[in-house]
């Protein structure tokens, strides 16, 4: 398995220098085809407007989302020409509700989006979006990193058993079978399941079989959180990633009461990989 395609969503300025520090790099690394989409976001919204002004005040939000992508479109080409990838830019014009149906729509057909932390200060309200669309809708691995990741040295799988923690470490098996040490970490094992005696063996022996070196971790919870564990473990541990399984719980349980997953997008304090 190699990542043949690689895709990533820009929708400003900054996020043309985030690419050229993320996806770029990835693409090179991997002998990948970058495919890169330029947002343009109509934000024209429904109103009360004078008699005859309706049709002008769309048609300019319109103009505005038009030549935004444009403008996106030539920056990025601009700053891949000579890079020495393979590589589409594409412009695509939407508004805030059909932006999440665009993106599962082209991430389907890629072997990874790569996009920076969505909550960060300086993240546009539709970052989320982007990241949730790729995972859920096109059904693909998203990387979310502001740096070159090069090649991950030490990983940290977060691993429960879940159906979303197995297609995270498919997803993850180049990167894998490429470290130097994986640690399968396990937040308080369940004391009654059919791997009690043998927790994390199984994915262990698939890792290992495709080359790389996993070591099963128990850890205790001792702090409020799962994510506070895990981040303290990918911490002490200086590792490099840390591939998990995406929003085990409902999205609308995680955006009202928090989930590991939303509170990993907001704090990790290394790369993250995600799939569900």
């Amino acid at each position: 398995m190699r990542f043949a395609t690689v895709l990533t969503v820009i929708s400003n300025h900054q996020d043309i220098e985030i690419m050229t520090k993320t996806a770029l790099p990835f693409a090179r690394a991997h002998c990948s085809h970058l495919e890169v989409i330029c947002v343009g976001v109509d934000a024209t919204q429904p109103g009360v407007y004078f008699a005859g002004a309706t049709s002008l005040v769309y048609d300019d939000g319109r103009l505005q989302a038009v030549e935004q992508a444009q403008a996106l479109q030539s920056e990025a080409n601009e700053a891949l020409q000579t890079q020495g990838v393979l590589f589409d830019v594409q412009a695509a014009v939407v508004q805030p509700g059909t932006i999440g149906d665009m993106v599962a729509e082209r991430s389907q057909f890629a072997d990874i989006v790569i996009l920076p932390p969505p909550y960060a200060p300086s993240r546009a309200a539709h970052a989320p979006t982007i990241v949730e669309a790729a995972l859920f809708g096109g059904r693909a691995p998203v990387l979310i990193t502001s740096d070159d990741i090069g090649q991950p040295e030490r990983i940290v799988l977060a691993w429960n058993q879940s159906r979303e923690a197995v297609a995270a470490a498919r997803h993850a098996l180049p990167f894998f079978a490429a470290a130097k040490r994986t640690d399968v970490l396990i937040v308080d094992p369940p004391r009654h399941s059919a791997t009690q005696g043998d927790p994390g063996g199984n994915i262990a022996r698939m890792l290992a079989r495709h080359g790389g070196n996993p070591s099963v971790v128990i850890d205790v919870q001792t702090l409020p959180r799962v994510s506070d564990t895990l981040t303290r473990h990918v911490v002490d541990t200086e590792a490099d990633l840390l591939v998990m399984g995406a929003y085990g719980h409902s999205r609308l349980r995680e955006a009202v009461l928090g989930g590991a997953t939303r509170r990993m997008l907001e704090q990790s304090a290394v790369p993250l990989l995600l799939a569900h």
